[in-house]
């Protein structure tokens, strides 16, 4: 059995690419953030929105940097050949699985054991382990790291409730931000490894 071998993208279909990985990553970023964000009060609440603006205009502006250069790029220019593999049934079971989890494990949070505030430490842990199928399925080794930097969140909530007696909303704002940093932060590195490449 021979390996396929991948189809050549022109430069213009890598950038593309790169901007709808970029503007995807950004929208989720948005919405770990808006979850987040709505549990912080007092003193902190300014300094988290700056943080977050700035770190939103930077994932944003790479998902422009990088539609931007593709609508100029002559469509005939080539580009990188893109890994093997990547997409079909792998995705999506990876992805309907991912949703069956989220939901069931965030019900019995709020149903069966009554700690609603902890479903978006739950959220955190499923989306950040499905990043680890999906680094192989699309041949993205930094989903990896993404996967493993939203998992780490959790840990830093437990710590913050656990061990230094945080107020229990530490369950939501902790990876509610942190998973926006994680994703706005990956965004903006990924989009500049894009526009580097040759």
């Amino acid at each position: 059995m021979t390996a396929v071998r991948p189809v050549p993208r022109t430069r213009r279909e890598q950038l593309r690419g790169g901007g709808r990985a970029s503007l995807i990553g950004t929208g989720f970023g948005v919405m770990w953030f808006a979850l987040g964000q709505a549990v912080v009060h007092g003193a902190a609440r300014p300094y988290v929105l700056a943080a977050g603006a700035l770190l939103f205009a930077a994932s944003a502006a790479t998902v422009v940097r990088l539609f931007l250069p593709a609508a100029g790029t002559p469509a005939d220019e080539p580009g990188t050949a893109p890994a093997a593999g990547g997409g079909g049934p792998r995705f999506l079971t990876v992805l309907l699985v991912e949703v069956a989890v989220l939901g069931a494990g965030n019900n019995v949070l709020r149903t069966t054991l009554g700690h609603p505030e902890m479903m978006l430490s739950w959220s955190a842990l499923v989306v950040g382990a499905h990043f680890f199928p999906l680094a192989r399925t699309l041949r993205a080794p930094m989903l990896r790291r993404l996967g493993a930097a939203m998992a780490a969140t959790v840990g830093l909530a437990a710590v913050a409730v656990l061990g230094l007696g945080a107020d229990a909303q530490a369950w939501r704002y902790v990876p509610g931000l942190g998973c926006a940093a994680v994703l706005w932060g990956g965004t903006a590195l990924s989009g500049l490894r894009a526009l580097r490449r040759d």
